[in-house]
């Protein structure tokens, strides 16, 4: 049986995208399969922590992230009737400490990014996946337009409501996780200078939260505004709004965060979706990656890190096991099954502090999240943070301490 050379990737998401470019530098001819028939800009900002700039790092993107990003100064925790923060997590060590740096970015900025090293060629448009199946040594891919493909691998990069998901595994796909959010953009210069400051923050209050943070190099503040809400009755996951509607939900706002939220000129909200850990990510030559195998809550900020580092990591093992891709793809799945689910459950567990706001909720919100584990500078976040792809694809510790 001959090497796997020929790898598909179903979805051009950032998980795609970041999987064909570390794909193609171990060699392998790439195909990524995308529903849409544009790869159009959408979402607003994300988070990229020090774990996956290692990623743009070892792919020779980094100059390419920085020129996008912005480098906010740290974390901060606050309540939103006030501006005083009541911890916060400083991100100035991080490079030294963590081998990184901590950025923010537009999704759309990150995405044309991760295309534009890609080569067109090796992109498909148009293109629903509707079928995978094993065959005798390869995998075919069948779509919504008629037309069909083979490959030797084939990797569900395709998100929450993966098709390669559902058609390999079965399940009954993501669940409305009883929370919804809008996203808004606010420009910089409809507020004084410096109105808000170069922290992530996080506001929290009755019932729900808001993070707010810089994000093109500072022309513009991201809101990620979160509610409990009982259902999600809408046709789409994410519809249109108005800062008006935004505003409604949060009456009890402070001055300061309300003004901040009144400037945006741009606003949707979503209902947040989540799904059950996979059971399996792999069988035979067929795999999961990135939400498809650990969809996770977004306002935890690591689903894309976790597709990032994913990426990686099958891109080596498949490298280092080209004639034998089964076991591959299984050994890709040990390494990083674990840290994927167990990031999985903290974006829960951080989700669910983020609604509560007595003293007793911050104090037990601290402990597990700043000062666990007897690290004065992360708890959590310094097991997050300190992962490095590069360095553990083969399941070795490498943490820096």
């Amino acid at each position: 049986m001959g090497k796997a050379r020929r790898i598909a990737l179903v979805g051009a998401g950032l998980g795609g995208l970041a999987a064909a470019i570390a794909l193609r530098r171990q060699g392998f001819e790439v195909q990524v399969y995308e529903q849409a028939s544009e790869l159009a800009e959408f979402g607003a900002g994300i988070n990229i922590s020090p774990n996956s700039v290692k990623f743009f790092d070892a792919m020779g993107l980094a100059e390419q992230l920085r020129a996008v990003a912005s480098e906010p100064v740290g974390l901060s925790w606050r309540d939103w009737g006030a501006n005083e923060i009541r911890y916060s997590l400083p991100f100035g060590d991080f490079e030294k400490r963590y081998g990184a740096k901590y950025y923010v970015v537009h999704r759309s900025d990150l995405h044309r990014l991760l295309a534009e090293a890609v080569p067109q060629t090796s992109i498909q448009l148009g293109k629903r996946c509707t079928r995978v199946e094993s065959r005798n040594g390869s995998v075919g891919l069948s779509f919504a337009d008629g037309t069909s493909a083979e490959a030797d691998v084939a990797v569900g990069c395709d998100g929450i409501r993966s098709a390669v998901r559902a058609c390999i595994f079965g399940g009954q796909g993501p669940h409305y996780a009883g929370t919804m959010c809008w996203r808004a953009l606010a420009p910089s210069d409809a507020l004084p200078k410096e109105y808000h400051d170069r922290y992530v923050n996080q506001w929290s209050g009755d019932g729900g939260f808001v993070i707010s943070y810089y994000i093109r190099q500072g022309k513009f503040i991201n809101f990620v505004a979160v509610r409990q809400q009982p259902g999600w009755t809408e046709p789409s996951w994410s519809v249109p709004s108005s800062v008006g509607e935004m505003l409604a939900a949060f009456p009890n706002v402070g001055v300061k965060l309300r003004t901040m939220m009144a400037a945006a000129t741009s606003c949707s909200k979503w209902g947040q979706f989540t799904g059950e850990h996979a059971p399996r990510w792999t069988q035979g030559r067929v795999t999961l990656l990135g939400d498809s195998a650990h969809a996770m809550l977004a306002t935890f900020g690591q689903g894309a890190n976790m597709a990032f580092e994913d990426a990686y990591v099958l891109a080596r093992w498949l490298n280092a096991s080209p004639e034998n891709p089964e076991a591959a793809l299984a050994n890709y799945e040990a390494v990083r099954k674990p840290r994927a689910t167990r990031v999985q459950q903290l974006s829960r567990t951080e989700v669910g502090f983020k609604k509560m706001h007595s003293d007793w909720d911050r104090l037990r919100r601290e402990l597990v999240f700043v000062t666990r584990h007897g690290s004065t500078t992360g708890g959590v976040y310094r097991w997050i943070f300190g992962y490095d792809p590069v360095t553990q694809w083969r399941g070795r510790e490498s943490v820096r301490r």
